[in-house]
C-alpha cells in the first residue's frame, strides 16, 4: 500500500463514527436546569476521554483508541434509543448481560444496528494493524493526561457533585444513566419508621399463611392487557365500540413501556418506584432479590402457577423473573405455534386465551395463571386519513391516526375477552378473572402530553374482575372501598380476599389501601397515620 494512503487511511476509518459524538453532545438530554445540561455533556465528554485514554494506554495507537471510544459510546447511545423505542425505558448496565444471554433481544430489537456496529469494530481491528504505535515519550504524556481525565471523571461521580438527571421519568439517552447504573441503580429497600407491618416489603411465611380458605378453590386467571387504557381519558377523541365492562380506574407506574414494572407490581405486591433509582429496570434486579406473594401463597394451597407469555421466555429475562416470583410453569410464545408465526405486535389475544382455557381443562389442580397479551403494543398506524367526526381539531393527523388504529384493535381485544369469559362460564370449575391495563401505548406516550388526558394523568388505566359464578364483580371485590384509583400493587390482596382466602397479609394490605386512599403510600409521613403500624388499624370486613 502506498505510504500516503496508509498515512491517511486511519483518519478515514475513524472519522465517520467520531463525527457522531458532536451530534450526541448536541441532542442528548438532561434535566435540572443549566447545570444539569452542562453536567450531562461534560459527563459524555469525560466518558469518551476516559475510554480513549485507557485504550491508548494499552494499544499506543491514537486513531484506533479514538475510533473504539467513539464506537463504544455511539453503540450505547443507539442501544438506549432502540431500547426505549421497544420497551419504554433507558439502557442500564445489566441490559448488556441480558442481551448476551438472549439472542432474541438483539435480533428483535436491533439487528441492523448490531450488524453495523460489529462490522465497524472489525474495521477498527484492521486499523490496529495499520497504525504505527506512539513513541515511548508520547506514550508517557498520554498516560499522564489520561490520569487527569480519570480524576475529573471520578469527581463527577462523587455524591457531592452528582446531578440526578431524572432518567426514570423522561426519555433521555444519558450516559450517566448507563455508567452510574453499574452501582447506582441497585434496588434499595425503602426505609420505614418503627415496627411496621411485614406486608408491604418483606415477605413472612407465617403471616402469609391463610387462616381461611374457600371450600372449593377457584381457578384464578390474571390478564395483563398490553398497552390498554380507556380512550375516554382523551376527551378530544370520540371512541367507538365498547370498553371492558365494569372497568375501574387503576394506578400504574409507567407510561409507554416497561411492562415488567406492572407485572412485578402485581406478582410481588409492592409498588416498584419505592425501590429507588433502579425501579424501571426492576426486572433485571429481581432474580435472587425479590420474592413473589400471590403465586407462592396459592402454590402452598395446592395451586399450579403458570404464565402464558407473548414473547420468548428469554426475551428480556421474562421467564427468569416470573419464576423468581413464584411461577412454576412458563409457557412462552415459542411453545404456541400460532403465536410463533405471527408479527409480534399483532398477535391476537385469542391465542393466549385459548391456551388458558386448555390449561384449565387439562389440569387436575386449581390454577393460578398469569396471561399477557400483545395486540395493542406499539406501533400504531400513523398515516391513516384523519376522521373529523371522531378527532377534535386540536389533534394532529398523526395523533388522530394513532387513536383510530388503537380503537380498532381495542374492539378486537374486548371481543376476544368477552368470548374468553363466555368459554370459562361453560366449564364446571369456578374461575375468577382479573384483567388490567399495564400502561398507555408507547406511541401515545410519545405523541400526547399530560394535558391531553383526563385530570392530566397518563398513569391511569383500568382493571375489572369477573367471576364465572356471579359475572362482573369489580365493585364487590372493592367491598365498598371506593377511591379515585386503586394501585396495581393492591390487586393481589383484593383478589385473594374475594376468592375466599384470608391471612394477615391480606388484611394488612387492605388496611394499607384504606389508609392510603387506594395508593401504595408505604410509610410516607405525609399521610395521617404514616407512623402507625398498619396492624393497629381496623381492617375492612371480608367479602361475603
Amino acid at each position: 500500500m502506498p505510504h500516503h494512503y496508509r498515512r491517511y487511511l486511519p483518519l478515514l476509518i475513524v472519522l465517520p463514527v467520531t463525527l457522531v459524538m458532536p451530534y450526541i453532545l448536541t441532542v442528548d438530554q438532561g434535566t435540572n436546569g443549566v447545570w444539569g445540561a452542562v453536567y450531562n455533556r461534560l459527563y459524555i465528554f469525560l466518558t469518551w476521554a476516559s475510554l480513549f485514554g485507557g485504550i491508548l494506554a494499552l494499544a499506543r495507537r491514537p486513531w484506533f483508541a479514538a475510533g473504539m471510544a467513539s464506537l463504544t459510546l455511539v453503540g450505547l447511545w443507539v442501544g438506549a434509543a432502540i431500547k426505549y423505542q421497544f420497551l419504554g425505558s433507558q439502557l442500564v448496565a445489566p441490559d448488556l448481560i441480558v442481551a448476551l444471554l438472549s439472542g432474541e433481544t438483539l435480533l428483535e430489537m436491533g439487528l441492523l444496528p448490531t450488524a453495523l456496529i460489529t462490522g465497524y469494530c472489525l474495521l477498527l481491528l484492521l486499523l490496529l494493524w495499520l497504525e504505527k504505535p506512539l513513541r515511548l515519550g508520547e506514550h508517557k504524556v498520554a498516560i499522564a493526561t489520561w490520569i487527569g481525565v480519570m480524576l475529573g471523571f471520578t469527581a463527577l461521580n462523587l455524591p457531592n457533585n452528582y446531578v440526578d438527571l431524572q432518567w426514570t421519568v423522561q426519555y433521555k439517552n444519558t450516559f450517566p444513566t448507563f455508567v452510574q447504573s453499574i452501582w447506582r441503580t441497585q434496588l434499595q429497600e425503602p426505609e420505614h419508621p418503627g415496627k411496621a407491618s411485614y406486608c408491604c416489603f418483606k415477605a413472612d411465611a407465617q403471616a402469609a399463611s391463610f387462616t381461611q380458605t374457600p371450600t372449593e378453590k377457584p381457578n384464578i386467571v390474571v390478564i395483563l392487557e398490553e398497552s390498554t387504557f380507556p380512550l375516554e381519558l382523551i376527551s378530544t377523541f370520540k371512541a367507538e365500540g365498547k370498553f371492558f365492562k365494569d372497568a375501574y380506574p387503576l394506578k400504574v407506574h409507567t407510561a409507554g413501556g416497561s411492562t415488567w414494572v406492572q407485572e412485578i407490581a402485581f406478582l410481588h405486591g409492592v409498588a416498584p418506584p419505592l425501590y429507588g433509582d433502579g425501579w424501571k429496570s426492576i426486572n433485571l434486579f429481581t432474580p435472587g432479590r425479590l420474592d413473589g406473594r400471590i403465586a407462592p401463597q396459592l402454590a402452598a394451597q395446592g395451586y399450579r402457577t403458570k404464565t402464558i407469555y407473548p414473547t420468548a421466555g428469554r426475551f428480556y429475562g421474562g421467564q427468569r423473573f416470573h419464576e423468581q416470583l413464584g411461577i412454576q410453569d412458563f409457557i412462552d410464545c415459542k411453545a404456541l405455534p400460532e403465536c410463533a408465526k405471527r408479527q409480534w405486535n399483532r398477535i391476537p389475544d385469542e391465542i393466549f386465551f385459548d391456551e388458558a382455557v386448555k390449561q384449565i381443562k387439562t389440569n387436575d389442580q386449581p390454577l393460578f395463571t398469569f396471561v399477557a397479551t400483545m395486540r395493542q403494543h406499539s406501533p400504531h398506524e400513523k398515516n391513516s386519513k384523519p376522521d373529523s367526526q371522531r378527532c377534535d381539531a386540536s389533534l394532529s393527523p398523526k395523533q388522530c391516526s394513532i387513536l383510530l388504529d388503537y380503537n380498532d384493535r381495542l374492539k378486537l381485544s374486548v371481543k376476544a375477552y368477552e368470548n374468553f369469559v363466555a368459554q370459562l362460564k361453560k366449564l364446571p370449575e369456578r374461575t375468577i378473572v382479573v384483567a388490567f391495563g399495564d400502561h398507555i401505548p408507547g406511541d401515545v406516550a410519545a405523541n400526547f402530553t399530560e394535558s391531553n388526558f383526563y385530570k392530566q394523568d397518563r398513569f391511569r388505566t383500568f382493571f375489572n374482575v369477573w367471576d364465572s359464578a356471579h359475572g362482573f364483580v369489580t365493585r364487590e371485590v372493592l367491598d365498598g372501598q371506593e377511591f379515585e384509583t386503586i394501585d396495581i400493587a393492591m390487586l393481589d390482596a383484593l383478589t385473594l380476599r374475594y376468592a375466599g382466602f384470608e391471612s394477615r397479609y391480606v388484611s394488612d394490605k387492605l388496611v394499607h389501601m384504606q389508609e392510603c386512599s387506594g395508593s401504595f403510600c408505604a410509610f410516607d409521613t405525609g399521610y395521617t397515620h404514616g407512623n402507625t403500624a398498619l396492624t393497629q388499624l381496623q381492617p375492612p370486613p371480608p367479602s361475603p
